[in-house]
Parts: C-alpha cells; sequence; structure tokens
C-alpha cells in the first residue's frame, strides 16, 4: 500500500472518531521512520536463526545435539528420518548457524558451536515455562 493510501485511510479513521485505536499521523510518520533504520543485516540473521528453530524436528534435533555431537546417521536414527530429510534439516540448522558440521572420512558430525545456542535455548524454555 502506498504512504498517500496508508496516511489516507489514517486521517480517514481519525476524523470518523476512533482516535483511541489509532495514532495521530505524525507518530505513525515517526514509527515509519523508525522501522526504515532497523539494521536489514541483523534481521535477516534474525530472521534465518528462528527459521531454524520454526520447526519441531529441528528443535528437538539441537536439543539432543546440545548435549553431544552426532554423526548424520545417528540424527537419521535417532529421529527416524531418511537421509534426505536428516540432511534438510540439518542443511538448515547449519545455514542459520545453530549448528556446525566436520567431515571425517564419509562421515558427517554435527554440534552446536557455541555455549550462546545453549543459553538461547536454556532462557526460551525458561520462557515457555513461565507461561509466555
Amino acid at each position: 500500500m502506498s504512504v498517500l493510501a496508508t496516511e489516507d485511510r489514517l486521517r480517514r479513521l481519525v476524523e470518523s472518531g476512533l482516535r483511541g485505536s489509532c495514532r495521530p499521523i505524525e507518530r505513525v510518520s515517526h514509527l515509519r521512520k523508525r522501522a526504515r533504520e532497523l539494521d536489514d543485516l541483523e534481521i535477516s540473521r534474525l530472521e534465518r536463526l528462528f527459521s531454524g528453530l520454526a520447526d519441531k524436528t529441528r528443535l528437538k534435533m539441537v536439543k539432543l545435539l546440545a548435549r553431544e555431537e552426532l554423526c548424520a546417521c545417528e540424527v537419521m536414527a535417532a529421529f527416524d528420518l531418511t537421509q534426505p530429510t536428516a540432511s534438510h534439516h540439518l542443511g538448515i540448522l547449519e545455514r542459520s548457524g545453530l549448528v556446525a558440521s566436520r567431515r571425517e572420512g564419509k562421515w558427517v558430525f554435527y554440534r552446536i558451536p557455541d555455549a550462546k545456542v545453549e543459553t538461547l535455548l536454556t532462557k526460551a524454555s525458561q520462557l515457555v515455562k513461565a507461561g509466555l
């Protein structure tokens, strides 16, 4: 929607008496400016991180890998996944930075690369348990 169309719609809402449910036009313009100033690189990284965690299987994989490094075949067996499905999920986790891999001959091993990932999981679990 264009800026003019949005401002026109907001102006009509304010004029119709819905002042309690919306902000004045100047405030909306200020918020738009602040939204444009958000760091796109940081937002992209956050998007990748949360995309990695936005799947039940991947969340379980990360929690399991937080305990120990595992071979891809062990991850497949633990979750009863086919090789392509396990590789798909592990690839997403790796691209998101949540897991790292190392190759040893034909075998690929996955691990949590940084204690900060475990801290993130712990904090997220605490939020969930607290009712968020």
